[in-house]
């Protein structure tokens, strides 16, 4: 049987991982009614979704307010961790003013693509998923936290990268990351 990426079994890839999250979506949600969440939501997160396809990446996974993306899942153009630091970068000017903030998290690695279920496309399943959603938890209203493997990927960045090392729920030691506090002047324009 062949899945839904042309893939007849599991097999490793090198990709990147990105999880983005809406900043006070709790508070939202506790403080309007549905349809103005959705007004709110629906645009944010399409603009969130297209920072994502323009910059080659497959979105794995919505999750109410944030989702899960993966660069190189189909094949690998060698700049997996360049490309999802740009997409993050161009979400974070999605939280522009009027409109809830976005955080992102975003590694590298070695994952297992399998079959998923529906109606998910696929699976991921590995350090680089785990440590990218992690660090989304770290980053705060317009911020983007890279791993290490994402940081020595991510080429030319849009702001100073601060280094620190970061205890992360369920990793025994701390991970180094570097934050990207990015003004909204200074994100690049999606290709």
């Amino acid at each position: 049987m062949v899945n839904h990426i042309g893939q007849t079994a599991p097999r490793r890839r090198q990709v990147a991982v990105l999880f983005a999250d809406i900043c006070g979506f709790t508070r939202l949600v506790e403080s309007v009614e549905p349809e103005a969440v959705y007004r709110i939501m629906r645009p944010l997160l399409d603009d969130l979704v297209g920072c994502v396809h323009a910059y080659g990446g497959e979105v794995q996974q919505v999750l109410g307010d944030g989702f899960m993306a993966v660069f190189g899942l189909r094949r690998s153009l060698g700049d997996e961790g360049e490309r999802a630091t740009a997409a993050a970068c161009a979400m974070l000017s999605a939280g522009r003013p009027g409109r809830p903030d976005v955080h992102v998290g975003v590694e590298c690695g070695e994952v297992l693509v399998t079959r998923s279920w529906e109606p998910a496309c696929f699976g991921v399943w590995g350090r680089a998923v785990n440590l990218a959603q992690r660090l989304c938890t770290e980053a705060g209203p317009g911020e983007l936290v890279l791993g290490p493997n994402a940081y020595a990927g991510a080429g030319r960045l849009p702001g100073p990268a601060d280094e620190a090392l970061v205890r992360v729920r369920g990793v025994a030691n701390p991970v180094p990351a570097h934050r990207v506090t990015i003004l909204p002047t200074a994100l690049p324009v999606a290709a």
